[in-house]
């Protein structure tokens, strides 16, 4: 691998929208996961646009028509506690509020106010890193051991994850997709972000050129560090999913390696006529 990595090594501002290659990986990923969803900049753009709400219908209501309304829409919350239930509804920018999904049990001390409409909670950047998102496996080809001067392979395996969380009092459902990649080899050598995260070698091979793989000029011991970028979607109260604005990036554990050189010897001695001759 060329030296000259390091010159884009530095992570950018990145935005997911504007990166073909990441849209093409959570497209796949979607898929291979069973989840319909298109994606595309004008779909998360319109997502963007989007505010959800909950709606209380009898808010407009008074005396014994109030009271029969909200009688109609009496529950229990998941705390057990008395609960009014609310219609989700969904506004396009500065247009009017359309129902969506089921409406949801809202504690009935919140269903109370003067609002009209309560607007739900936005899940952000900060709120997606307080979840304990599992790191890639990081895998290094040959390990603890590799030579000088030869191919090393590095790959990552990253898995999908879903989370349910609360936030504002609301229930929220959190995926964490990965589909970024950053390598550093500990010598001065860097990779990525790239969508590409490597694989193993076939049985057997080494010193084999891949995508992800490295060269060391030099023998010592180094540290390969990963760091992964998961792009986030989430849902509130059952809504629709939504992105989070930003990737949330998460470093694995570094993998120690020790870089050695290899001596060649030529020797004239027949080892079976002289046992004793030098490197017999």
């Amino acid at each position: 691998m060329p030296d000259d990595q390091s010159a884009r090594a530095a992570p950018v501002a990145y935005d997911p929208d504007e990166d073909p290659a990441f849209q093409k990986a959570l497209r796949q990923y979607l898929s291979d996961q069973g989840i319909d969803r298109p994606f595309n900049p004008d779909t998360i753009a319109q997502s963007k646009s989007q505010t959800f709400g909950l709606q209380n219908p009898c808010t407009n209501r008074r005396g014994a028509v109030l009271d029969d309304c909200l009688a109609e829409r009496v529950c229990t919350t998941d705390g057990g506690g008395e609960g009014i239930y609310m219609n989700v509804v969904v506004r396009q920018g500065e247009g009017p509020s359309t129902p969506w999904g089921e409406p949801m049990c809202v504690a009935a001390a919140e269903a109370e106010g003067d609002e009209e409409i309560v607007e739900l909670p936005t899940f952000t950047l900060q709120d997606f890193r307080t979840l304990a998102v599992a790191p890639a496996a990081s895998a290094v080809q040959p390990a603890p051991d590799t030579l000088k001067g030869m191919h090393t392979n590095v790959y990552a395996e990253a898995q999908g994850q879903q989370f349910a969380t609360e936030l504002g009092g609301f229930p929220v459902q959190v995926r964490a997709v990965p589909v970024q990649y950053a390598w550093d080899y500990g010598d001065g050598g860097t990779l990525g972000p790239t969508e590409l995260s490597g694989a193993p070698l076939e049985e057997g091979a080494w010193d084999v050129e891949t995508d992800t793989s490295h060269v060391y000029t030099e023998t010592g011991d180094y540290a390969v560090t990963l760091t992964t970028w998961f792009y986030g979607e989430y849902s509130v109260a059952g809504g629709p999913w939504l992105p989070v604005a930003g990737l949330n990036d998460v470093a694995s554990a570094p993998v120690p390696i020790s870089v050695w050189r290899s001596t060649v010897r030529n020797y004239a001695d027949d080892c079976l006529q002289n046992p004793q001759g030098a490197g017999c």
